[in-house]
């Protein structure tokens, strides 16, 4: 299983094991001026958020800004990604691990994480298609592990729950971005979008459990609980 406290440091900055990520970032100096740098050139959609971090945390980002003369945001903005793409790589490569050893899940429920922030128009297409879909090796084969009439919750990061249907059992097989054969895909039957998304807390307080929502899929065996707060 991936460490899944890594997430919670690099993403809040809310322990003191971020100031050792700052440590080995300061020794690391030049990578870091080049990666922000270079990443001027390519300009994304931003939203706002809030972040509070320690005093000390903020004062190395003060200076490392002061040192490359760019804005205190862009500086935070790379520091964020870098430790982000860094504990995606950690929870890939425990998933690889876990899917080659995972068996089929008996329970007939599954939650799907539709990976929006890896590429949007994937989730909105599920969405709009009314099926569930993952992209390549190894990630592509949890949809083959869907049985006919098996309950598949498609989980939004950041929303919770925003969908569900029942699986056909039929793999389809597509292309995407131009890679053939590396999408797999179910449509949904009886698919439905939810008027209200489940939330991760609730779903928790619900199950009375710690649920994993950031896996591709996952076996859900008390599922009966959350589709009968859906259809209730």
């Amino acid at each position: 299983m991936a460490d899944l406290s890594l997430i919670y440091v690099l993403i809040h900055f809310m322990n003191h094991e971020m100031m050792l990520l700052v440590n080995q970032l300061e020794h690391h100096m030049n990578d870091i001026i080049s990666l922000i740098e270079n990443s001027k050139k390519a300009k994304k959609e931003l939203v706002a958020s809030t972040v509070r971090m320690p005093k000390e945390l903020y004062s190395f980002i003060e200076g490392l800004a002061d040192e490359i003369e760019i804005s205190k945001q862009e500086v935070m903005l790379k520091l964020l990604e870098k430790g982000a793409a860094i504990a995606k790589e950690t929870l890939d490569g425990a998933e690889k691990t876990e899917a080659e050893l995972e068996e089929p899940s008996v329970s007939g429920f599954h939650v799907l994480n539709t990976n929006k922030g890896n590429n949007l128009e994937d989730h909105e297409w599920m969405l709009a298609n009314g099926a569930a879909a993952a992209f390549y090796s190894p990630w592509k084969f949890n949809i083959d592990r869907i049985k006919k009439d098996d309950v598949v919750f498609l989980y939004e990061n950041g929303k919770g729950i925003v969908a569900y249907g029942r699986g056909t059992g039929k793999v389809e097989i597509g292309d995407h971005d131009g890679d053939k054969d590396e999408t797999h895909y179910q449509k949904l039957q009886g698919f439905s979008v939810l008027e209200r998304p489940l939330p991760a807390a609730e779903l928790k307080k619900i199950l009375k459990r710690n649920v994993v929502f950031l896996r591709t899929m996952s076996g859900m065996p008390d599922g009966q609980k959350i589709l009968d707060l859906i259809e209730g």
